[in-house]
Formats: structure tokens, sequence, C-alpha cells
């Protein structure tokens, strides 16, 4: 059971299908035997030539179990259909929805990353070493999980002569290129490779007698590794033949990747965990009492000053668009952009958006005209029934899972209400 995980999204999903499968079932949706077999006839799967093909269908495995399933998908389907089919919007929902989204607005908007806002502090050797007995859990779970960070890669210390093709070189250039490389290649030995590189080579170390320092295994072309994983220390390669040139290596040192160890990095770790778990409590703090400063419908300019943060303002823009100069995209803000007015210009709450916290302030407000409003009046209602269809929807699922026992030990989800509810069975 332990090695057999499902994602949290999947997982919640398939709650969510249980939950509406039992929904239909108590509202008496039912699906004939009759419509059942309709529904497989029109299913390709089992069609040949465009009809239904009958031995294809009998070779189906677990028939009987497949069967039930679709009657579960149909009966649920006709369910969720008949709930959405009854969203209307209301007359004046409609107009109040079109006389918003096609109004043009423009916005000043501040955008905030309090994590990039916390001051920075010394962590003592005191804190480091207490932390380090404390959270020896954390400290592991970081070291396992950014491993990386405590390697030091695979290097070797080379020198190289290359003879350059240029970009796009003619067939002619090419051969010349390749006809010199294969000169240098006779006449370089490992005992005058730096000197035939100070006269010969093309590339930019060749006034060092082609060394080119340190260089970390993986880092050059796969031509250049694959020759450097045959030399053996002092040796001198091939010709070796690139989209930038052709080279001649010699290898001059070596040394094998290598981890640090848990007690070596104990410090470090201890030290970075301190001061992120600093900076994201501060910025908790911080949001927290920006957005309650918000919410009481007080001005957020001298705090946003205090950080250095301007509020930018969008140019004038139709809301239909669906896209807030600046920022871009997001519904939420563009919902929120609603109730905002003259008397009360400023959000009343944080819009997040990409990793930041924005606060929101109207600045103009244009109303649509009312041809403008007959003429867009039909793609309005259909966004704004699907927006209350969407909502109706995580709203109901909302409720129906609060309300539910889920009991599945095979996915190791387990929720539990207090009142007697329903229950999802594996």
């Amino acid at each position: 059971m332990s090695a057999f995980r499902v994602p949290e999204s999947t997982l919640d999903e398939l709650i969510q299908y249980r939950l509406l499968a039992q929904q239909a079932v108590k509202r008496g949706i039912l699906v004939t035997d009759s419509e059942l077999a309709a529904q497989i006839r029109t299913n390709p799967y089992f069609q040949r030539n465009g009809k239904f093909d009958s031995e294809q269908y009998l070779k189906l495995p677990n028939r009987g179990l497949e069967e039930s399933r679709m009657r579960k998908d149909m009966e649920t389907n006709r369910w969720v259909t008949y709930l959405l089919d009854r969203v209307r919007p209301t007359p004046e929902q409609l107009k109040r929805d079109l006389a918003s989204s096609q109004a043009k607005v423009e916005l000043a908007y501040a955008k905030i990353d309090f994590n990039s806002l916390a001051p920075k502090t010394e962590v003592t050797k005191n804190e480091i070493e207490d932390y380090s007995k404390k959270s020896q859990e954390d400290i592991r779970s970081y070291y396992d999980s950014h491993l990386s960070e405590f390697t030091e890669p695979a290097a070797v210390e080379i020198r190289k002569i290359r003879v350059g093709i240029p970009f796009e070189a003619s067939e002619t250039v090419k051969s010349a290129a390749r006809k010199k490389a294969e000169e240098i290649k006779k006449e370089v030995t490992a005992a005058n490779f730096e000197t035939v590189a100070k006269s010969k080579s093309d590339d930019e170390f060749a006034s060092k007698g082609g060394k080119a320092g340190w260089i970390n295994r993986g880092t050059l072309e796969k031509p250049l590794e694959e020759a450097l994983d045959k030399l053996s220390m002092g040796e001198v390669s091939p010709l070796i033949e690139t989209q930038f040139g052709y080279f001649i290596l010699k290898l001059e040192n070596k040394k094998e990747s290598k981890v640090k160890t848990l007690d070596s990095v104990t410090t470090i770790i201890a030290e970075k965990l301190i001061k992120e778990q600093r900076k994201n409590n501060w910025a908790t703090e911080k949001r927290k009492s920006l957005e309650q400063l918000l919410a009481d419908g007080k001005p957020a300019d001298s705090e946003l000053k205090k950080w250095k943060i301007d509020f930018k303002k969008t140019g004038a823009f139709n809301l239909a668009e669906g896209n807030i100069p600046g920022i871009g995209a997001v519904d939420s803000m563009l919902d929120g952009v609603g109730e905002l007015s003259k008397a009360s210009p400023q959000s009343k709450k944080l819009f997040y958006h990409q990793d930041h916290f924005y606060v929101v302030k109207l600045i103009s407000f244009e109303p649509p005209k009312s041809t403008d409003l007959e003429k867009n009046k039909e793609a309005s209602e259909s966004k704004l029934v699907s927006s209350m269809r969407n909502a109706l929807m995580t709203s109901w699922q909302e409720g129906l899972k609060k309300s539910a026992s889920i009991d599945n030990e095979l996915f190791s989800a387990k929720k539990r209400a207090k009142s007697a509810p329903e229950t999802v069975e594996n």
C-alpha cells in the first residue's frame, strides 16, 4: 500500500466524482438498459466501418464492470447537466455584469513581494548550534532534497587547440579548416602541445599555450566530453570535430565528483533555514497586517512608501478584454474591480498573481454606451453563465466534501466530519 501514491489533485478529482455519483443516485437519476446499449453502440471503439461490431465488444475483459462504470458516468453527467442547465442570471445580474465588463477603467496597482522586502539578519553561533540540535530532521530533509548544492562536480584541467569554422561556412572553407587541423594533429605531441597551441590555435587560450584551466564535466560539447572519457593523464586526443570547429585536447589533470557529508554542512544548512524561517515569518506578519489595513478600508499608501513601493497606472482599458495592462489575466482581480467605486476606490483585499501580491485602486470608470451593451449582450451572458456554473459547482462540491466522511486507505486519504455523513467508499 505505502508504495502506491496518487497525486493530491488526482485524488481530489476522484473524491469529487464519487460524491457527484452518489448525489445522482440520491436524486433518482437512472440510466435504462436501452440508453446504456445505445451509448455502447455509438462508441467508436466498438465500431467497424461505422457500424457496431458485437464481436469486438464481446472481447472486452470485465465487461460487466465496464458497463457499470459507463452507466455511473452517464447518471453522473445527467445529474450535473440537469443542475447546471438551471443556472440562469437574473436580468439585474446580467445588466450589472454587462455594465461592468463593457466599461473602460483605469487602475493603479502596487506590486508586492513580501519575501524580497524582508530585512536581512545575522544568525549567531549559539542560534545555529541550538537549531542544529532541535531540528535535525529538517536539516536532513533539506540536505537530501538539495544534494546538488553540496556536490563538487567532476572536473578536468585541459589544454586545447582549436581550428575554428565560421558560421554557415562553405564546404570549401570547412575542407580547408579540416586540412589545417589534420596537419596540426600530425605535428602536436604531449611534449610540444603548449608551443603548437601558442602558434597555431584559433582558441582564445592560445596565448596561454591552450591552457583552459579547470572545467566541470558535462559543460562541454558531447564530442569533447566523449573524447575526455577515453584520455589518460597527460595524453593527447585524436582530432575531434564539433559544430564550432576541430579540436585537439590534452588532459592535464582531473578530479572526481565529491559529495560533502551532512556533518560538514550542518551549520550551513541550519543558518540558511533559520534565515528562511525568519524571512517567511516577517513576510507573513506584514502581509496579514496589510490585509487587515485593507479590510478596514484604510489607505495603504503610507505603508507601501515604507517599503519604497509606488503605485503604477494601467491606462484606460476595457474589462471585457480580460487582461489588465502591466499585470495580466487575473480573474479574481477583474471581478474585484466591480466592487470599487469613487467612494471606495481601494481594494479591500490583496490579490495574488505569479508570486506577487497586488493592491488595486480605481482611478477612473467610464460606463459603456447602451449600443455597446446590446451588441455584446449574448457573449457577456454566456460568460456570466459559465462563471456562475463554475462557482456553483465549486461551492456545491466543497459543501459535499465538508459533510462527507472520506475513507480511502489505498490513497491514504482520511477525512471525518462531525455530522453523520455519506461515505465515499473504495
